[in-house]
């Protein structure tokens, strides 16, 4: 099979998209949270209804409570952050995982492109880590959504 490779779309827009997620949170790497959130606004998967605002407060509510986990805080300390341009925003180990899951399912599906729907299937292929729990506090059927894609 030739080389897989990224649509325009899931390069330019999505990443772009994922980046501007981090620019408007002060850091610097892009994580898959930052990747869920680019593809809950993209035009090709609305028939997914992920909603943008409640993924959004699901993974303040992912972050107050793994921080309550390990008994600290939120409102103990300034955790705001800054929004700063990074000089480049640097892909994060589950963005990494998210994108090579993506390519892995583009080849299963003997596919030569990875689309913005792989990505998508990247990131909810996850079983452990910050997006999943996030997605179930949104009440987000992740099974149902991966049976989708």
């Amino acid at each position: 099979m030739a080389a897989v490779r990224f649509t325009k779309d899931a390069r330019t827009r999505v990443l772009r998209q994922a980046r501007e997620e981090v620019l408007a949170q002060g850091e610097d790497v892009i994580e898959a949270e930052h990747l869920l959130l680019a593809l809950a606004d993209h035009p090709d998967l609305r028939d997914f209804r992920l909603d943008r605002e409640r993924l959004v407060a699901a993974l303040a509510e992912e972050e107050r409570r793994s921080l309550a986990a390990v008994a600290v805080s939120a409102g103990e300390f300034d955790l705001s952050r800054t929004a700063r341009r990074p000089r480049k925003a640097k892909l994060a180990t589950s963005s990494k995982l998210a994108l090579h899951r993506a390519v892995k399912l583009a080849v299963g599906r003997v596919e030569r492109r990875v689309s913005a729907r792989h990505l998508l299937g990247g990131v909810l292929a996850a079983d452990h880590g910050r997006v999943p729990r996030a997605l179930h506090l949104a009440g987000v059927d992740i099974a149902e959504l991966r049976r989708h894609l």
